[in-house]
């Protein structure tokens, strides 16, 4: 009896006393595969997310500082992201941005991330967490 009572035991603490393995705490940062697209978008919210810290401090800004290739011609994840509104939607992000590089302003600024925020409305909803991150509130 003893002997099946230590074999209980050993078994129950063995299964409390487990840590999670690596698998099991893995975070991931980057859902989607490395496509042109997602990776000039990833490089896009870097750059936003430090021109956004200066304008929060009211620090000046050079002029020219975004410097993206059009959206719609980077090649895509897959073809589901292949979509009617990508181009005007592109060509309307450069125009913000080619606003913002002439006057760098808050105000430029958040026409380039309303620009993010309508396209990802309309697909790939998941970065729009992300991208209100990167609006500025009043200040």
């Amino acid at each position: 009896m003893k002997y099946y009572i230590g074999i209980i035991l050993l078994v129950l603490t063995g299964c409390v006393n487990k840590t999670p393995s690596e698998d099991s705490q893995k975070v991931i940062m980057d859902p989607n595969p490395t496509s042109e697209m997602a990776q000039q978008m990833r490089e896009m919210t870097k750059e936003l997310e430090a021109i956004k810290i200066k304008l929060e401090k009211n620090e000046t800004l050079g002029k020219n500082l975004l410097n993206f290739e059009l959206i719609h011609h980077q090649q895509v994840t897959d073809s589901s992201f292949n979509k009617p509104h990508i181009e005007p939607m592109s060509i309307a992000y450069h125009y913000a941005v080619g606003e913002f590089n002439k006057e760098p302003s808050i105000k430029n600024y958040s026409s380039i991330i309303n620009n993010c925020s309508s396209c990802h409305q309309l697909s790939c909803q998941g970065p729009l967490v992300k991208i209100n991150k990167l609006m500025i509130k009043n200040l």
